[in-house]
């Protein structure tokens, strides 16, 4: 078997940072790149096409009008809804994160918050009828998060929403900014995007199916090299390895798109392949990689197996794991959600604080991020599709899947609009 190569996965990861927002050219042309890299290895890439919704932001615009008059830097949110081309004004006033003794009474107020709202906040403020929502990014020290809401979120109403930086927010609070107009211009459309998938069927079990994977999408106009060019390089490395291996399972490696719209390509490939789920015995999911200085994580949503078993992996070939049995907010999730254990690896690394910023670039990217991970994740695979009997039962814990429809429910809302259907139906 071939080893793994930090340096070469570097390159890739690299090659990969430009902005690639799932359903523009960008996701094309990393498509293309990917579809090349494997191809070279010896695959044959087939491309599944799923519908999604992406946008564009055209024009961002915050300006404080009383007690004084200021420009404030601001990105839009997509799918937030537009504003008049002239913008609209009002009140500002500061309701913490959505707090029901802070917020007014009044509609058209300009709602000043300290984090973006989560499902149920922002169908409470919904109710409010606010004219927009200004977004305090989380720290001093972060540049502006380029991100977008649910599209299914609309439903409950529209504000125009956009992140202004947190030193910003707190002049505004500090010297009782009173009155704001905001403009908000982007465009909606309904896109073509595509999941890649490779794989080498197994020789003796080829009905058991191991699925590894990553998102090669990023958020909108960011270069997304660790969120995550650098999860879709340690895929193509790993499909790299595997290219010339029998192995004993069918070994399927997936890159989605449109992750960072909320796992539309994960969702669209659970739904796709529903009649043969019950052959995935597991999914490995990469998400967060490249920053040269940091340690490496491991989140468990599956059998309590697993854990143990990557402590004692970890302590035998000399590296530090964090490990924990949660939900990880990735690919791994759509899987889950049917009942399919899943292993997400990622990188905690200080680089992190810039994902979903411009600054998820390639400054303090390197081969040291791969270099302890990497042949650990080839010795945990290998064991996954080379044993002789599958070494993990094929389950997830009742208070984790009890997480996994929390997550879907409260935080991306996407289950009750699935629940309300068939209610319709």
């Amino acid at each position: 078997m071939k080893e793994f190569d930090p340096k070469r996965a570097v390159e890739i990861l690299k090659k990969l940072s430009f902005p690639r927002l799932a359903g523009t050219e960008g996701e094309e042309k990393a498509r293309e790149l990917i579809v090349k890299e494997l191809e070279s290895y010896g695959y044959k890439p087939i491309l599944e096409e799923f519908e999604l919704m992406t946008f564009r932001i055209k024009e961002a615009k915050f300006e404080v009008l009383e007690p004084w008059k200021e420009e404030i830097p601001c990105t839009g949110v997509g799918f937030s809804g537009s504003t008049p081309p002239e913008g609209v004004e009002g009140p500002i006033k500061y309701v913490e994160v959505g707090d029901p003794l802070l917020l007014p009474g009044e509609e058209g107020y300009l709602l000043l918050m300290s984090q973006r709202p989560r499902f149920e906040e922002y169908k409470k403020l919904m109710k409010r009828k606010p004219a927009g929502i200004i977004v305090s990014e989380s720290n001093p020290y972060k540049k502006l998060s380029h991100l977008d809401m649910i599209y299914e979120w609309r439903k409950y109403g529209l504000a125009p929403m956009v992140h202004i930086s947190f030193k910003d927010a707190y002049k505004m609070l500090e010297y009782g900014a009173r009155k704001g107009r905001l403009i908000l211009l982007q465009d909606e459309w309904k896109a073509r995007s595509y999941n890649i998938v490779v794989e080498k069927e197994g020789y003796k079990y080829p009905e058991e199916i191991v699925i590894v994977c990553a998102h090669y999408d990023s958020v909108y106009d960011v270069p997304g090299s660790t969120d995550n060019a650098g999860g879709t390089a340690f895929v193509l490395e790993l499909a790299r390895i595997f290219s010339n291996v029998k192995p004993k399972r069918t070994l399927r490696f997936v890159l989605f798109s449109g992750e960072e719209l909320g796992l539309r390509g994960s969702l669209a490939y659970v739904k796709k392949h529903e009649k043969e789920l019950e052959k995935i015995k597991m999914v490995i999911n990469f998400d967060v990689h490249g920053g040269a200085l940091g340690s490496n994580s491991v989140i468990v949503t599956g059998p309590t197996q697993i854990k143990p078993y990557l402590e004692v992996v970890g302590k035998e070939v000399g590296i530090r794991l964090s490990i924990s049995e949660d939900v990880f907010s990735s690919d791994s999730s759509s899987f889950a959600k049917v009942g399919i254990p899943a292993v997400s690896f990622y990188r905690s690394s200080g680089v992190s604080t810039a994902m979903h910023s411009q600054d998820d670039d390639t400054k303090f990217i390197g081969p040291q991020a791969y270099a302890t991970l990497g042949p650990l994740a080839v010795r945990f695979l290998n064991t996954l599709v080379n044993a002789e009997e599958f070494p993990f039962s094929r389950e997830i814990p009742e208070n984790i899947a009890k997480k996994v429809k929390e997550y879907f429910e409260k935080r991306l809302g996407l289950e009750e609009k699935k629940e309300k259907e068939k209610k319709e139906g």
